[in-house]
């Protein structure tokens, strides 16, 4: 999704952010904020089967709709905080995509403070700086 980065992946003040990269708070992916406003479309970072649609397990209370797609063994991003229930072009679980595909829209599903997509890059079992990857 073409935005501003509003949040960078590390170490973070904020207490509800969990432990990670050797700090106590971390924010585990970088928050995009779309121009075109809520809704934006979000299209998949590269070619892989779709492994998530739904509302986000880890989230507690207040999950966030999330996309997880698996590009490889040890590779996957994940789209978190979109409209729940997009659809766009049959994305289920299983589903291949290709890079740019539509895979849904930018949202405010979770804990959050406003329209964004929180994009994650989990790289053998751990969160990585997504940006090590564009």
């Amino acid at each position: 999704m073409a935005g501003s980065v509003t949040g960078e992946f590390g170490c973070s003040s904020y207490p509800g952010y969990g432990p990670g990269q050797g700090c106590e708070h971390c924010h585990n992916g970088i928050d995009i904020v779309s121009p075109a406003g809520c809704g934006a479309p979000i299209k998949a970072a590269g070619p892989g089967r779709v492994g998530h649609v739904g509302w986000n397990w880890a989230d507690g209370a207040d999950p966030a709709w999330v996309v997880v797609i698996i590009h490889s063994e040890g590779l996957q991003t994940w789209y978190a905080h979109m409209k729940a229930y997009s659809y766009p072009g049959g994305i289920k679980v299983g589903s291949a995509v290709k890079t740019g595909q539509l895979i849904g829209y930018e949202g405010n599903t979770g804990n959050s403070t406003g329209c964004h997509l929180h994009w994650m890059v989990e790289y053998n079992g751990s969160f990585r700086n997504p940006r090590l990857f564009v």
